[in-house]
């Protein structure tokens, strides 16, 4: 496979000037009307003391000298795929392969992201995976994100027994990118190095792209994760975004908007701050992310 740039390159990669795969705008229908009825379900930060504990897994057929890769709907039972089947409603349908525990000794405590994407919880093991999940959730051409949706089995006596990535980002044209999360001190340690390789090449043999992400300045995601909680009902938002858009002019800071939106619409300044947050979400206004937001950071139009 052609090798991108950048896991958001690759994410967005398809066709050029292609739609959505009828059979990728299948299966998302699928996951949206069971998220209307399900929210939330998708994540267990902790299993009762005499769960189950471990994912039963089906046993490597005698002979099969292949990577292959297991997955579950339930988070209870196993089935495997051969690597060059993994496929994007697989992905869209799996469970995380691993229980996000809390545990005394801890360094990394698991969290539960909301993703807009999904429309549904999306389980991180640590603040850093939270990082990159609000990135990935803020990327347009993104259309899925799983946590920990698969784990690769090597068979016997290769160098690696299994690796399970940490996420799976699906793009709108049907990309699969695979992303592992690490510090950068640990990224660069000679055995990830080389685990990474090993995975990588794995991956790209099957037409999937793998990147391992170390992260991006605090304040990009600060930035991201004020604007992702700003909530707005959506008959506000299909009433004050179009004035406040209207009312924009190029580098306006966002006081200055909101006294002009004040004077001629009537919008109560703190509920436009709230209504402007939710537009940079929705990438109605940009504003420089590597700058904390606040009342004088200036907006653009995309």
């Amino acid at each position: 496979m052609t090798p991108a740039d950048t896991w958001e390159s690759a994410v967005a990669r398809g066709p050029a000037g292609g739609a959505m795969p009828a059979y990728l705008r299948a299966v998302l229908d699928v996951r949206d009307n069971r998220t209307r009825v399900l929210n939330g379900t998708r994540v267990r930060i902790s299993r009762p003391v005499r769960a189950s504990r471990r994912l039963t897994l089906p046993a490597r057929r005698p002979g099969d000298e292949e990577p292959r890769v297991l997955l579950s709907r339930d988070g209870s039972q196993g089935y495997e795929r051969k690597l060059s089947q993994l496929g994007v409603e697989e992905l869209i349908n799996s469970h995380p392969m691993r229980t996000f525990s809390r545990r005394n000794a801890q360094s990394n405590k698991p969290v539960a992201q909301f993703s807009r994407t999904t429309n549904d919880l999306v389980g991180c093991e640590s603040q850093h995976e939270r990082r990159f999940v609000l990135l990935a959730d803020f990327l347009t051409s993104a259309v899925h994100i799983a946590a920990q949706p698969f784990t690769i089995d090597f068979p016997t006596g290769s160098e690696l027994t299994s690796h399970t990535p940490d996420f799976a980002v699906i793009g709108a044209l049907g990309a699969i990118v695979v992303i592992d999360v690490k510090w950068p001190t640990r990224a660069l340690d000679a055995v990830a190095v080389r685990r990474h390789e090993i995975v990588r090449n794995a991956l790209n043999s099957a037409g999937i792209a793998h990147f391992v992400w170390t992260g991006v300045a605090s304040v990009v995601t600060e930035n991201l994760a004020n604007f992702a909680a700003a909530r707005v009902p959506d008959g506000m938002m299909l009433d004050l975004a179009p004035k406040l858009l209207s009312t924009h002019q190029p580098s306006t800071r966002v006081h200055v908007l909101l006294e002009r939106a004040s004077h001629l619409h009537g919008i109560d300044p703190n509920v436009g701050l709230v209504v402007v947050r939710r537009m940079l979400w929705d990438q109605q206004f940009t504003v420089d992310l590597n700058v904390r937001f606040s009342p004088d950071s200036e907006l653009d139009r995309p």
